[in-house]
């Protein structure tokens, strides 16, 4: 396994530097192409109860933002099907990472104050990408078990790809309003935000609507975002 991440750095830092050299201008004039968590975080961020708040981030493999929400003095859990290597190099002592499926987890009832889904309710029970086996219903079976964990009023952070509804393999599933409120039984939705890509690639705000009419492809697509409520009813 060594050998084989020893080969990755070197064949990436090579390849960094001849992508440097042959296109120097790209990376002067952008080093950092905007992508959906620069307008994800935020949402999340503005949204989340505040700290010492008892938080999941569903799907964290890859991620340092649970560690940085451990930083602000939250309770922070972690959970998925893959390793979370970041723990190898920080460690919090308020951030704990369990390696499951979300859609059979062993938390208790009622036991969070706020549960993250940042783009990833969409990849669940879609296989050849993350892991996960193939289950047509798997990201309803990952929203029941979000509600079953959630304590009553708890906060759930959910964004999607969103536009005309279609599933994208191995990528992603992309939802419409009606697939939006199948997901969405027995949560409130308090607040709903939409945004697109222009033709610079850059994200802008837009309506419902014009989101909803967008037909997305692997690389293009809508976002909705999602702040809900769980109902005690």
């Amino acid at each position: 396994m060594k050998i084989k991440e020893n080969l990755y750095v070197f064949l990436s830092k090579r390849g960094i530097s001849l992508f440097q050299k042959v296109f120097p201008e790209y990376f002067a004039r952008e080093p950092l192409k905007p992508t959906d968590r620069f307008i994800e975080y935020p949402f999340l961020v503005l949204n989340l109860p505040k700290a010492p708040a008892k938080v999941l981030d569903v799907g964290c493999a890859g991620s340092f933002f649970p560690l940085m929400l451990a930083g602000f003095g939250y309770d922070v859990y972690g959970i998925d099907i893959r390793e979370y290597a970041i723990l190898n190099r920080l460690k919090f002592n308020n951030f704990q990472f369990i390696k499951e499926d979300i859609g059979a987890n062993s938390f208790p009832d009622n036991f969070f104050d706020a549960v993250l889904a940042i783009s990833t309710v969409e990849h669940i029970g879609l296989s050849g990408r993350y892991g996960a086996g193939e289950d047509a219903f798997g990201d309803k079976k990952a929203m029941l078990q979000i509600k079953r964990v959630l304590k009553p009023k708890g906060i759930l952070i959910l964004t999607v790809p969103f536009g005309k509804a279609k599933t994208i393999k191995p990528y992603n599933r992309v939802y419409d309003v009606a697939l939006i409120n199948e997901l969405m039984g027995g949560f409130r939705i308090e607040k709903e935000e939409y945004y697109m890509l222009d033709s610079r690639d850059n994200w802008y705000k837009c309506p419902k609507e014009e989101a909803a009419a967008f037909d997305s492809n692997e690389s293009r697509y809508a976002v909705c975002l999602i702040k809900a409520v769980k109902e005690t009813g």
